[in-house]
């Protein structure tokens, strides 16, 4: 039985489920990989699970807004009240090296606040799902699910969640003043967050000026729900609409708040010395 009252929450699950059996399907087999603007991987496994989630909110919801990765704005909606942002295949290079490390994110957000979300890893089963004030849950490969609470970061040495295909000169620099002592690499935003909540690792902090909405809405309310912290590199929330998805300003995830603020400041110093 799914563990959230949210009246769309077995709809969004239903969908991950599908879209995520499709990329499965040509995962296992051969397929041709293509360039987006000359630098991004894609596959059909990108085209099909983005027509196949697509498809589906439209069906079901006609007046919402819904932002995809692939193709962009699908619905204009009642001026986009209610959003939907869905990244297919978070982690498409990791798709495909074939390690396994990719997921199906979609996130829902209504004037601007995020609502619902999901992140499905097609190759374990393994997924999470979120509604606002109904905490994060995680589903095992074998169906159990469980409420994720971020544990108690301890006095150990901070572990760093890093990108296995975009390195950050930044974080690493920011880790080693910190006394980081060991990387963590996951392949996309939703698994490195959630490695972070399952206490795998400690924070993530991504320099990009151009992290996309849909990179990053479902995993935020995954997280923030199982009690981390996230905001952009000024310490600023991030805010879901369609005219507004573009966001120039980085991301850092923290497992506590205490964390989050000294990320934060030795951001800004390093930021002042350049």
């Amino acid at each position: 039985m799914i563990p959230l009252r949210h009246p769309d929450s077995a709809f969004l699950l239903e969908t991950a489920e599908s879209a995520a059996r499709e990329i499965m399907r040509i995962y296992a087999g051969e397929f041709t990989v293509d360039m987006k603007a000359g630098v991004e991987p894609v596959t059909q496994a990108d085209r099909n699970a983005d027509a196949l989630i697509v498809g589906a909110l439209k069906a079901r919801f006609p007046e919402d807004a819904v932002l995809s990765e692939e193709n962009g704005l699908q619905a204009s909606g009642r001026a986009g009240r209610r959003v939907w942002f869905i990244d297919p295949v978070d982690g498409t290079k990791e798709f495909v090296k074939r390690n396994g490390e990719f997921s199906v994110q979609i996130g829902m957000s209504v004037d601007g606040v995020l609502e619902l979300g999901i992140v499905l890893q097609p190759a374990t089963g393994d997924t999470w799902l979120a509604a606002r004030g109904e905490g994060c849950h995680h589903r095992t490969p074998d169906g159990a699910w469980a409420r994720v609470v971020l544990p108690s970061r301890g006095d150990g040495p901070l572990v760093l969640a890093i990108s296995r295909s975009h390195p950050s000169a930044l974080a690493m620099k920011v880790g080693r003043e910190l006394g980081c002592e060991r990387q963590l690499e996951r392949g996309g935003v939703g698994l490195k967050l959630m490695a972070i909540a399952s206490g795998a690792a400690h924070y993530y902090l991504n320099d990009s000026n151009s992290t996309k909405a849909w990179d990053i809405a479902a995993p935020e309310i995954l997280f923030s729900e199982a009690g981390g912290v996230v905001t952009d590199l000024r310490g600023e929330p991030f805010r879901y609409d369609v005219n507004d998805y573009l966001h120039r300003n980085g991301l850092l995830a923290s497992c506590d708040r205490e964390l989050h603020d000294r990320l934060l400041a030795f951001v800004r110093r390093e930021r002042r010395r350049d």
